[in-house]
């Protein structure tokens, strides 16, 4: 009886369909997308599933994307990452916080942005600060390696390209600083 009773609750995911749920969706712009691949293994790497969603492009339009995903794919965790929009204030990042309406929400704050993203963390969102790994503005190119990377010969590793965009290593560092985060 005892490995019947074992056998349950080990598929008890499968039978129950809990395993068809999505626990992640990233809403982001270029900033983001342009590294998909890297932040998408590492989130599966950590066993979660995940969308990417490309309803919003800005933090302008954020909240009306949350409230479509927490009602069509109830997600366990929503992670935000935008630059800042012309005409999009502090508002607008909280709105986007509360759209999530009890969702667990990440926010990835971009190098070199407004600091609106601090409105989120008064929203109750959990806010990512990912300059530590990445550099801040001007763009910085490469970092000092952590002890997970493999290392260029100067010890340091390319984390972002001249246009600012994400390397595959930066983008490594970013899902890393996603997945601590998650429930």
């Amino acid at each position: 009886m005892a490995v019947v009773a074992g056998l349950v609750w080990w598929q008890w995911p499968t039978i129950d369909n809990e395993d068809s749920r999505t626990d992640v969706v990233l809403l982001t712009d270029q900033f983001m997308t342009s590294a998909e691949q890297p932040v998408t293994y590492r989130i599966h790497e950590d066993g979660r599933s995940l969308i990417w969603d490309s309803g919003a492009t800005s933090w302008c339009d954020a909240a009306q994307a949350v409230r479509k995903v927490a009602h069509d794919v109830d997600p366990a965790a929503i992670v935000l990452s935008f630059g800042t929009a012309t005409g999009c204030d502090a508002t607008a990042v909280a709105d986007a916080v509360r759209a999530a309406d009890g969702h667990r929400v990440v926010v990835v704050s971009q190098p070199g942005g407004s600091g609106v993203e601090a409105a989120a963390g008064q929203a109750g969102a959990t806010v990512i600060d990912p300059t530590r790994f990445i550099g801040d503005q001007p763009v910085a190119t490469s970092m000092p390696c952590q002890w997970w990377d493999t290392c260029t010969a100067d010890g340091t590793v390319p984390v972002r390209a001249a246009d600012g965009a994400l390397t595959p290593e930066g983008a490594d560092r970013v899902g890393r600083m996603i997945v601590a985060e998650l429930p």
